[in-house]
């Protein structure tokens, strides 16, 4: 009888910390077998602040998770973002040994690896994501296999992270008992579960607005051609709330989610809030227009900052595809219009698609990114990532001949 092989997400958030354990089931539907939910602690903007509390909510989720598995988790994807990650594009070149010979799949493996930059040492390689092929000549080429070709070239999406922030977040879990196979950056692994395969043909903006950051990636082609984070998330709106309104954080921040909007109007703008009392002050009343002032100042400023971020990606005006908004923060209501105002493009405001087997709370933007994990788990199940943490090899450092061999390991 085969065994059964479990796949294992771990989206490490500033808000909440998810483990998510499934099977493949026989009709290619995915059966969740495990999962733990528990607050974030020890994390701010996608980095580990303390080591212990982050720990401790780690191996509080993974528990949890474990726990309705019946048995250890025997490895995860975890997720990773932050302002640490930056990008490039590289380019790689062959020859294959013969033109009488179509291009074959270990040609393009080690094209790809060809590419792989040389990064200082404070750096780490996340994701090196072949874009597209040039074949004696031609652009654009999507697929070399079968080619006969005397030259072939690849330009590849580099994705790099700050080593210390890697280490710490590789170290936080692995020394919880799971091992990583791979760290994977949280906006691709949102665009697994949000994103239709003809937006990523005719191009689209991923924005996945979660607690801590807003994290950008902009596909084109098919491929991730530019990834960004900005430092404004949920709890930038929920501190701007509680200081306008005099209140702290916790009133504040339920007050978001029971009357946050983004484009109050009509009956909505004319509603009255009760305000809690706190510290011997009376209970007041205020407009929703009002409460909601903050809340729309910081998202408009928000969708400006990644309208700097699409220039800084050399775009001069957002894709055919528009923006596809996820994560938690994008479930405030009116966001979707305000944003269209704002960006003058198609907008979309995103859950996992067409995934059968979740329950309905997984079926909500917040848990895009986890879910997006397990998806990638299954796409690149078998493969296990290298990093320079303790005894694992890296390539960066070593002759290309090295980084070739080490780069990949296949368990």
């Amino acid at each position: 009888m085969a065994k059964d092989i479990f796949y294992t997400a771990l989206d490490i958030g500033t808000s909440k910390v998810c483990t998510i354990v499934a099977q493949v089931g026989p009709e290619g539907d995915l059966k969740i077998v495990g999962t733990g939910l528990v607050p974030s602690q020890g994390m701010a903007k996608g980095r580990i602040v303390n080591v212990s509390e982050a720990q401790e909510a780690i191996r509080a989720s993974v528990n949890e998770a474990q726990h309705y598995l019946g048995s250890r988790i025997p490895w995860a994807y975890v997720s990773i973002s932050g302002a640490h990650i930056s990008c490039f594009n590289t380019t790689g070149i062959m020859h294959p040994a013969t033109e009488e010979s179509p291009v074959s799949i270990e040609d393009i493996d080690q094209l790809i690896q060809t590419s792989y930059p040389e990064v200082a040492e404070d750096k780490e390689v996340l994701h090196v994501i072949p874009v597209n092929y040039v074949v004696d000549g031609y652009l654009g080429v999507r697929n070399p296999v079968g080619l006969h070709a005397g030259r072939v070239q690849v330009e590849s999406h580099v994705v790099l992270g700050e080593r210390d922030v890697v280490s710490e977040t590789l170290h936080a879990v692995e020394d919880c008992g799971v091992p990583v196979r791979s760290l994977v950056l949280s906006s691709l692994a949102s665009s697994e579960s949000t994103l239709t395969e003809d937006e990523r043909e005719i191009g689209v903006v991923l924005a996945d607005i979660g607690a801590g950051a807003t994290d950008l990636a902009i596909f084109k082609d098919g491929s991730l051609w530019y990834n960004a984070s900005i430092p404004v998330g949920g709890n930038q709106l929920t501190r701007d709330l509680s200081v306008a309104l005099g209140m702290p954080y916790y009133f504040a921040e339920d007050l978001k989610d029971k009357w946050g909007h983004a484009s109050p109007n009509g009956d909505e703008a004319g509603e009255e809030v009760l305000l809690p009392s706190f510290q011997g002050q009376p209970r007041r009343l205020i407009r929703r227009t009002a409460l909601c002032k903050p809340l729309i100042d910081r998202l408009q400023e928000t969708l400006g900052l990644i309208m700097v971020k699409i220039q800084q990606a050399g775009l001069h005006r957002f894709p055919p595809g528009g923006i596809v908004l996820t994560g938690g923060t994008a479930e405030i209501p009116g966001l979707q219009q305000m944003a269209k105002q704002i960006l003058g493009c198609p907008v979309r405001v995103a859950s996992p698609l067409g995934i059968r087997g979740l329950s309905h709370e997984q079926n909500k933007p917040s848990f895009s990114t986890v879910i997006g994990l397990l998806l990638w788990s299954i796409k690149n199940h078998g493969e296990k990532k290298v990093y320079n943490n303790g005894e694992r090899s890296s390539w960066g450092h070593k002759t290309f001949f090295q980084r070739i061999k080490k780069a990949v390991q296949v368990k």
